[in-house]
């Protein structure tokens, strides 16, 4: 249960007379929050924040004299009582609440209960909890619950110092009626416990947000919601019960709870709940960062970047990146330029920057960054700045936070000797993590969300799995997602957002089917790494050609029938194009992103043929192993044909960050076919397609830095000398020595 410090701040007798003898002076010394406030937050009955010399954080935000002019008023004593030995004084002034008489006047406690009614002046529009008329459960009414007792919130370890969130004022919440101020560097989608949590009056409830009725999930003013997991602290099934209002809300302290579907016995559907809890309960917790740190990141992320060239950029982000990894959406309630892009203002902190270093690629696509910008802003910098800036939102995750790790685990690695570090795979799981956290991993079709959010959370879930897949096949590792617990219904062309379908920076073609071909293809390769390449399944194969062949022939097809499936002239290297198709290829040089597509595509059947080659040749096999190579020096023919016939309208386009380690693959995969070749014909054929390999490598490397892996992967092993690092078969070790006397 969340805990409170002691309610008691009035200074001793000494100390307030001292400072009622100062009450002239306008400025005060700061020891300790023990001085009184200033008057104005005396009169908003706010926190007076004061690090050194006036004006206050307060008053610095509402532009007005901090001053300390004003004496405070004088406090009653509860029930008339004199008596200098009241043991309300001894417990911090809590007897008289919990026994449910008043407290102070103009408290919600003055009247023995929390008044809904009673805004004390809340900088942020936020109301206290109303707890009168509230059923929680089937025949429990408002008048079942007792007064308040904040004994129950006492912390007697930290003091009310320690409680440090920075006031919600800081960010914009809209009602009907209002709509605050926001600081300068402030960005109004900054959640985190510190950038959007209010500094809490001690004599107030932890308030809800007046988009209490709204049904987005993810527009929370102050709080975040979370999934209700099936065997946690909350019963779905118990919850199903509760008695809810018009919004599908219950109340209770400090959070509220959403009921998203009642589930059914008849079609296995599970209920679902949401826990939509205010950002401050997580003030306390580590890591976070505070005020100044996030106002800094925001700061350093506009020196970096104008609002003028980062509106520009993220436009190239929708045209360039957004069709092949839609994590974005152009709808919902956010501040939009002429063209319906979002404005920077609007984007949180992390993800601007994220946005930010995936479009510096295609400032030359941009008709005034591509003679204005001459030094591009450091990339490195804002993915820093984006990572730094979506720690501290763990806490209280949104959406924004797992569309920023998403396009954080997207990045392109920076070294070109390693594949990745294995930060990419913490930071995956923790992208997995928050989006367990958000429900993503739940299918949102029939639950009461605005469109736009049901949409942008099937992507979101989708994008989610794809990385991760891809990510454990480059690593080697486990899936962090179970497939039991990953129930998201496939995508089709209406999850795509009408705007972004229509928009002007949209590609005309295939719009979705990208991003909807790559989740199915993702699928099957999931099957393929249980079925052959997790740990179980290595054991039990790696003997038996016979057994490897029964697992691998239903994938075989199923993969297939997936590149059958595709549009005629989808992928670059389709064998049959359309008139209409070659057509727009002449008349039009635009950048397209869907080579790394294919390029998994071919992944996905050298993944087979590796596992089905691993059962050693013997008598009894021979036959089965040599067809099985006939058919894996065809596929590493095919992706020799198709880096031959990457362009640069598709090397400079979008490459997902796995498309560098697919790259290596390919030529691990074709040296395993030379070093394990059985005849001599097979060994010449194998290694001439090695070296073809390795020289287009680099002549492709030099406009395309996702080769360079893969060409130094096979450097290494021709300059030290093959012979020297690989036990060779007989035909392949007189093959490589006749190509050596042959230099």
């Amino acid at each position: 249960m969340l805990q409170m410090p002691s309610f008691d701040q009035h200074p001793p007798p000494l100390a307030q007379a001292q400072l009622d003898g100062d009450s002239t002076d306008r400025a005060r010394q700061y020891k300790s929050r023990n001085k009184r406030p200033c008057d104005f937050c005396r009169y908003k009955k706010a926190a007076c924040h004061l690090d050194s010399q006036p004006p206050c954080e307060l008053c610095t935000r509402y532009n007005k004299d901090c001053t300390f002019v004003e004496s405070p008023a004088k406090r009653r004593r509860p029930n008339g009582s004199n008596d200098s030995n009241d043991t309300s004084k001894s417990n911090g002034g809590f007897d008289h609440m919990a026994h449910g008489h008043g407290g102070p006047p103009g408290t919600p406690f003055a009247h023995g209960s929390i008044s809904g009614d009673l805004a004390l002046g809340w900088e942020n529009g936020l109301q206290p909890f109303p707890i009168h008329g509230m059923a929680l459960t089937p025949g429990m009414g408002g008048a079942d619950f007792g007064p308040f007792d904040p004994t129950l919130y006492q912390d007697t370890t930290i003091g009310f110092d320690a409680f440090e969130p920075m006031s919600a004022s800081t960010t914009t919440v809209e009602t009907a009626h209002t709509k605050e101020h926001i600081p300068r560097h402030q960005s109004p989608a900054d959640i985190s416990p510190l950038s959007h949590a209010a500094r809490l009056d001690p004599l107030l409830p932890l308030p809800i947000d007046t988009t209490s009725g709204e049904p987005s999930l993810d527009n929370q003013a102050s709080s975040n919601a979370q999934i209700v997991g099936v065997s946690g602290e909350s019963d779905p099934f118990l919850l199903s019960r509760y008695r809810y209002d018009q919004y599908n809300e219950a109340s209770f302290q400090s959070i509220r709870m959403r009921k998203m579907s009642e589930g059914s016995t008849e079609d296995g559907s599970v209920p679902t709940f949401f826990t939509i809890a205010h950002n401050a309960l997580a003030a306390k917790a580590q890591p976070v960062e505070h005020t100044e740190a996030m106002a800094k990141y925001r700061r350093d992320v506009e020196s970096i970047v104008s609002d003028d060239v980062g509106k520009r950029l993220i436009r190239l982000f929708y045209k360039y990146v957004q069709p092949y990894f839609p994590l974005l959406t152009r709808e919902g309630r956010h501040e939009r330029d002429e063209a319906g892009v979002r404005k920077p203002s609007s984007v949180p902190t992390s993800i601007l920057a994220a946005i930010y270093g995936h479009a510096l690629p295609f400032c030359a696509w941009d008709e005034q960054l591509c003679v204005e910008v001459y030094t591009p802003p450091s990339a490195d910098a804002l993915f820093r700045i984006a990572w730094l800036a979506c720690q501290p939102m763990l806490h209280t995750p949104s959406l924004a936070v797992l569309q920023t790790l998403l396009l954080l685990v997207q990045r392109r690695p920076t070294n070109k000797h390693v594949s990745d570090t294995p930060f990419k795979w913490v930071m995956m799981a923790t992208a997995v993590a928050i989006a367990q956290a958000l429900g993503i991993n739940r299918d949102p079709s029939d639950w009461p969300l605005p469109s736009w959010e049901i949409k942008v959370r099937k992507r979101l879930g989708w994008a989610t799995f794809v990385q991760d897949q891809w990510l454990a096949l480059n690593f080697g590792r486990s899936s962090h997602i179970q497939a039991d617990d990953w129930d998201i219904q496939p995508l089709t062309e209406d999850d795509f957002a009408d705007t972004d379908r229509d928009g002007p920076e949209s590609p005309a073609r295939f719009w979705g089917q990208h991003f909807i071909s790559m989740c199915e293809l993702t699928v099957i390769v999931d099957d393929i790494m249980h079925d052959l390449f997790s740990l179980r399944a290595t054991k039990a194969l790696q003997g038996s050609l016979e057994s490897t062949l029964e697992v691998a022939k239903p994938l075989r097809i199923r993969l297939t029938a997936w590149f059958q499936s595709l549009p005629t002239g989808f992928l670059p290297q389709s064998t049959v194009e359309s008139p209409d198709i070659t057509q727009r290829r002449s008349s039009q040089h635009e950048l397209d992103g869907t080579g790394s597509l294919h390029l998994a595509y071919i992944t996905a059947k050298i993944e087979l043929f590796r596992a089905m080659l691993r059962p050693q040749m013997t008598d009894t096999n021979a036959v089965a192993v040599s067809a099985l190579r006939t058919g894996a020096l065809a596929v590493a023919k095919e992706v020799v044909d198709f880096l031959e016939g990457l362009h640069e309208r598709e090397l400079e386009a979008f490459w997902a960050s796995y498309a560098r380690t697919n790259f290596t693959i390919a030529s691990s995969f074709m040296l395993l076919l030379f070093v394990t070749s059985p005849t001599l014909t097979d060994a010449r054929e194998c290694l001439t397609l090695l070296n073809a390999w390795r020289s287009l490598l680099r002549l492709k490397s030099r406009s395309c830095d996702l080769l360079n892996l893969a060409l130094l992967r096979l450097d290494g092993v021709f300059v030290a000398g093959m012979e020297r690092l690989i036990e060779l078969s007989p035909s392949a070790a007189q093959v490589w020595s006749e190509s050596e006397h042959a230099k």
